[in-house]
């Protein structure tokens, strides 16, 4: 979903009239914000592969705010006087974002820890299974046999 570049943003009835690049770093949050929260709500539904195709376009608004923030913050002027609408505005904007990042990262690192969990869990089922066998060698001295050890690693990117 490219975003094109608009001359304006009011994208409700409380949004004032912004321009330039605070109307695309409005823009940008606005999406971002709406993106992680559709793959937040992917992974609380268990369903990975689909949260994992948003990854390019989430790659993508993340690189363009990164872009535009920095655009903004060297052109600060342009948003008007401390405490202007347009600043509380964005203000606003970035603070749920904030929340939406912070609901999303809880997830994953709950996910995480299960996934965690899971391959320990085989792990050690795997290792109980191999155990050293016991037995008797040359001149009946007791040896063991090791089996080779076997370890499991997930590397996924969500």
């Amino acid at each position: 979903m490219p975003l094109d570049p608009l001359p304006q943003i009011s994208t409700n009835k409380d949004a004032p009239p912004i321009t330039g690049h605070g109307a695309q770093l409005a823009r940008l949050t606005i999406a971002l914000t709406e993106l992680i929260g559709r793959e937040t709500d992917l992974l609380e539904a268990r369903k990975p592969r689909e949260a994992q195709k948003l990854h390019g376009e989430k790659s993508r608004l993340m690189a363009e705010y990164r872009e535009t923030l920095n655009r903004v913050r060297v052109n600060e002027h342009t948003l008007g006087p401390k405490g202007s609408e347009e600043r509380t505005y964005l203000r606003k904007l970035t603070d749920a974002f904030r929340e939406m990042l912070r609901d999303h990262a809880r997830v994953v690192l709950r996910l995480k820890s299960v996934s965690e969990g899971l391959i320990r869990s085989v792990g050690e089922e795997v290792s109980k299974r191999n155990r050293s066998v016991v037995g008797y060698g040359k001149n009946a001295a007791q040896t063991a046999a090791r089996a080779r050890p076997t370890s499991l690693s997930l590397n996924q990117v969500i």
